[in-house]
């Protein structure tokens, strides 16, 4: 006698296969979601020390701070989060930029690398 539809053993065995596929592949979106915040914030940080030393050309001097550069029309809101309330300007994860405006060196918030990692 030919039965008919699946057993529930069957059934079980699809389910698992599935659950398994969408974790393997979760895990690795999450992996190259990672690396591409990481390119992400590294072009962000080229663009700024770019704009820096474009201002610097300019302007003879370092912009006192980083959202100067914002102000005076170096870099565009629309590359980089804007904070007007403390005017800083932030990386994608929310952090502030380190500068020194004696060298005009710009570089990533210690914080932001330890969430990279």
């Amino acid at each position: 006698m030919k039965k008919n539809g699946y057993s529930a053993w069957e059934e079980i065995i699809v389910l698992i296969v599935i659950a398994i596929m969408v974790n393997v592949i979760y895990y690795r979106y999450k992996i190259l979601e990672k690396k591409a915040l990481k390119t992400q914030i590294k072009v962000e940080l080229s663009n700024l020390k770019l704009a820096i030393e474009l201002y610097k050309i300019r302007n003879n001097k370092y912009p006192s701070n980083l959202f100067e550069l914002y102000k005076k029309g170096y870099v565009y809101y629309k590359n980089f989060y804007i904070d007007n309330s403390t005017e800083q300007i932030l990386d994608k994860l929310g952090k502030r930029y380190i500068y020194n405006k004696k060298t005009g060196k710009v570089s990533i918030n210690p914080e932001t690398l330890k969430e990279l990692q």
